[in-house]
């Protein structure tokens, strides 16, 4: 290719990526629609200012290395911003997003568009250069002249949109932008998103802690005030064999079986005197989907179980003494025979998308798995999920009504006919909440050690307190 094609078709282009994606959004959606852009909307629209200029140089000084590589950062710079804006929303409901929608779709996702076009045509042109570069800069021409002031023209229009609407340095912009205006009245300028270092991480505003039950500890503010109390009638030591923080407890009286998870990632069948273990596996947490530190478990048929880690990953596994562990290398990391793995995959929410959860439940009537929210502060909700048994999809969610000040820790859920039962790990008690959500009672638990998982066992409530190597489960008569 000779430098006067190259130079026509690399004017043209950075014509285009001016005119169009960035001219577009300052000028029509900015100025005639009164679209502010967001921060991140600024990123985008600076590395397409900036791809737009070194083709600018490429135009003038011709096809130098350094150039293409400067080019090539820039737009995967732009790629990555396209993506980081997307990832907020594209998952949204049909049709949801924010700021105008073009044939459909919103602005930051045709940015990923626009830097993949970049790359493409990037990769395309130094194909046809053959073996050597074209680095030679060709006759200045008209369309040079018009490009160039192209450039120019809407270069001054951004300047002034953001120097107006966002305002200088220190100030960078919002999150959520109001509409664009040149009264002083309604503009905002923001230092409000500058990162502070305690707040670091790739994950931005969604970084939630994930929970470490063995380190859990009282906090009396989420104590809901009781005056019932009940002491243990029974207390017994789980096999010193399991390995582990046991986070979730499950009972089945129609096969006498339990079974317990742990933080470890192991799964327990045990007898129903809880002195034999029966069968165990070990989850595999890096086998396509993730489940690793396991929060609950619940049986939800006579032997089958559903397995949750903290993040709403699941499992499906069942008792089997059929059921040999060398069929199902790909699940289970270790364990014994005994065990077979039915289903596995990930519960979509809503209200508790950013909450870790403490455990699982299963309501037999409703056929629903229940979960609670873990709040923090970043997601202060106590929020309970309820999803179908048949397709493992959302059938509801509510926030718990709760008399106090500070929401508690659920790690424990158990279910009767009438009400549901959640073991609050801060407080040391069992909230007992009704069908309509709303906590009525609380009952204070006598002599607990770490609780961090209940059950219903014939009219008892089994909760296990959790010790690496000397687990136990005292049980409370309703």
């Amino acid at each position: 290719m000779n430098e006067i094609t190259l130079n026509r078709i690399v004017s043209f282009a950075a014509l285009v990526l001016i005119a169009f994606p960035v001219g577009i959004a300052c000028i029509i959606l900015g100025f005639g629609m009164g679209d502010t852009p967001c921060i991140l909307c600024w990123q985008e629209r600076t590395a397409m200012v900036l791809v737009s200029l070194i083709a600018l140089f490429i135009m003038r000084y011709g096809l130098k290395p350094k150039y293409i590589g400067a080019l090539i950062l820039t737009a995967v710079y732009g790629l990555w911003a396209g993506y980081r804006h997307s990832s907020n929303h594209i998952i949204r409901d049909i049709g949801q997003g924010f700021g105008p929608a073009i044939f459909g779709v919103h602005t930051y996702v045709w940015v990923i568009v626009v830097f993949a076009i970049i790359l493409l045509f990037a990769g395309a042109l130094l194909l046809l250069q053959g073996d050597k570069l074209s680095d030679k800069p060709a006759p200045w021409s008209l369309f040079n002249k018009v490009t160039i002031n192209t450039f120019l023209v809407i270069i001054a229009f951004n300047i002034v949109q953001a120097f107006t609407q966002t305002g200088p340095f220190p100030f960078i912009g919002q999150s959520d932008p109001v509409r664009m205006s040149f009264n002083s009245d309604n503009i905002i300028w923001s230092t409000g998103n500058w990162p502070s270092p305690s707040k670091l991480s790739v994950r931005g505003a969604y970084t939630i802690e994930k929970p470490d039950f063995a380190a859990m500890t009282s906090d009396m503010a989420t104590k809901m005030n009781s005056d019932k109390s009940v002491s243990a009638s029974q207390q017994l030591s789980l096999p010193a064999a399991i390995e582990g923080v046991v986070t979730g407890i499950s009972y089945q009286a129609s096969s006498g079986l339990y079974a317990l998870v742990t933080s470890d990632n192991w799964v327990y069948f045990l007898s129903t005197d809880l002195n034999t273990i029966l069968a165990q596996v070990k989850i595999d947490a890096a086998f396509s989907t993730e489940i690793s530190n396991l929060a609950g478990v619940a049986f939800d048929g006579d032997n089958s179980v559903i397995v949750t880690a903290d993040h709403k990953s699941y499992a499906r596994v069942a008792y089997d003494p059929n059921a040999k562990i060398a069929n199902y290398y790909a699940n289970f990391m270790a364990g014994t025979d005994g065990v077979k793995e039915l289903r596995r995959g990930r519960f979509e929410t809503t209200r508790a998308k950013f909450n870790y959860i403490g455990d699982i439940g299963y309501d037999a009537d409703k056929q629903e798995y229940l979960m609670v929210t873990l709040p923090v502060a970043a997601r202060n909700n106590l929020v309970v999920t309820r999803m179908s048994a048949n397709d493992l999809k959302l059938n509801s969610e509510a926030v718990i009504g709760f008399d106090g000040n500070t929401l508690p820790q659920v790690t424990g859920i158990a279910l009767d006919s009438t009400n549901i039962y959640l073991l609050s790990r801060s407080g040391e008690q069992v909230l007992v909440m009704n069908r309509d959500n709303q906590v009525v009672e609380a009952i204070n638990l006598t002599a607990t050690s770490n609780p961090q998982a209940m059950a219903l066992v014939n009219g008892q409530l089994a909760v296990v307190n959790a010790k690496e190597g000397q687990n136990s489960i005292s049980f409370y008569a309703l």
